[in-house]
Parts: C-alpha cells; structure tokens; sequence
C-alpha cells in the first residue's frame, strides 16, 4: 500500500510540477513580448523579422535564468548543466545529427520543389534580413529555449522528485518535449502546416532531452538546435533566392 501511494503522491507532484513550469515559460515568453515591445528596431530591422525576436529570447533566456540562480542557491547540489563538457564523442554525435538535420532538409527542399508545398518567407532577402535572421536562429535560439524548455525543467523534475531511474528520465524528456511542442503552437497558421510545426519540435525536443541527460551539459543541445534551425532557415534562403 505504501509503494502504491507513494507511486500516487509521485505523479501528483509530477503533474503539479507540469502545471508550473508551463505557467513559467508562457509568461516568461509572454513577459518577452512586452519588454521586446518597448523598443523601434526600425532603423536596423526594417522589416520587423529578427531584432524583436532577438530581445523576446534573451529576456526569456534571462528570466530562466533567474530561476535557475534561486533554485540553485536553495539546494546547492542542483546543477544545471549549463557549463560547458567537452566530449568527443558528443562532439561527434552533434556533428553527426546536423548532418542528419541537413540531409532531411535537403530532402525536404528537392520533393517539396517538385509538388509545390515549399513555404517562403515575406520579406526580400537583402543581406541586413540574412544576416539578422540567420544569426538570430544561430546563436539564440538555441542557447534562449534550451535554458528555458530543456535545463530548468528536466533538472527541476529530477531535484523535486529525486529519481535517476530510465522510465522517470523517458517520462521526464516526453513531458518536456511536449511543453517544449505546445510553446510552438501559432493559431495564426493553417492546421497543416501547424501540426506539422508542433510534431515537428516534439521529436527534436525528444533529442534535445535525451542529448541533454546524456551529456550532462546544455552545451550540445544548444548547439544541435541552432544549427537545427540555422540549416531550416537557411535552406529556405537558398530555395527562395534560386527558384523564385
């Protein structure tokens, strides 16, 4: 009976903890908007497409961080993962993944090329709108929702209800990954290419946990998701400069 309430008392806080922290990342995101907001980026981002999303992510980014900081301070053996652990062989299996990553992508292109189903952005390409974009989905997308969707929830889990075990990891990374898909939910789009977008960040978001438990660094997820969006953009750019 004890072993059965505790199992009971254990999901609870499980689904409690949920409740938080998607709480926490919408309103951390939400709070994103309204400080990214308060500026005019029109003098360098004419068209509106990377400048407020770049401050929307380091505010968020930041605001994770924050809880991070409290979180830590209260249990000094909560560790993060954010610095950095080389690895060769994580170093070799990033490189392997954003290999994967550009031949799926390259795949996608060549099929979608043929049946019309390529999507292209508004805006002309000129070399401020590349630039910013594709430094944007480098160097902060990456580095902002990792902190915020991967290391403060996977850790918090783990502190909270203390256990290392392989289904609780798995549970852990489905749970998160599913936050992760829910947070790049976009009413403003058509379903197909919605639902799309939300399995799409489910799966890479179940990458970016298992490779996050595995490496024991944030590092590598980061820099996985970055390329993972550098290469969908870019791929984008490349399309829409040959073919349209």
């Amino acid at each position: 009976m004890n072993v059965v309430s505790n199992k009971i008392s254990k999901s609870i806080i499980f689904l409690i903890l949920t409740v938080i922290l998607f709480v926490i990342q919408y309103f951390f995101s939400k709070i994103g908007w309204i400080i990214a907001d308060m500026f005019d980026y029109s003098s360098i981002d004419k068209d509106g497409i990377f400048m407020r999303l770049s401050v929307h992510h380091i505010m968020q980014m930041l605001l994770a961080l924050v809880v991070i900081f409290i979180l830590h301070k209260t249990s000094d053996k909560t560790d993060f993962k954010l610095k950095p652990k080389y690895d060769k062989n994580w170093i070799k299996y990033t490189f392997i993944f954003c290999a994967v990553i550009f031949a799926y992508f390259l795949g996608a292109y060549i099929i979608g090329s043929f049946l019309g189903t390529i999507g292209i952005y508004d805006y002309e390409l000129t070399a401020t709108n590349v630039i910013g974009t594709l430094a944007f989905q480098l160097l902060l997308s990456g580095t902002s929702e990792e902190i915020l969707f991967r290391s403060l929830p996977i850790v918090w889990y783990k502190t909270v209800i203390k256990s290392d075990s392989k289904f609780f990891n798995i549970v852990v990374v489905l749970a998160v990954s599913f936050l992760f898909a829910i947070a790049h939910y976009n009413a403003a789009m058509p379903l197909p290419p919605q639902l799309f977008q939300i399995i799409y960040a489910f799966v890479l978001g179940l990458a970016y946990g298992f490779v996050f438990l595995k490496s024991k660094s944030v590092v590598y997820p980061m820099i996985m998701h970055g390329m993972s969006n550098f290469i969908s953009v870019g791929g984008c750019y490349i399309y829409m400069y040959f073919f349209t």
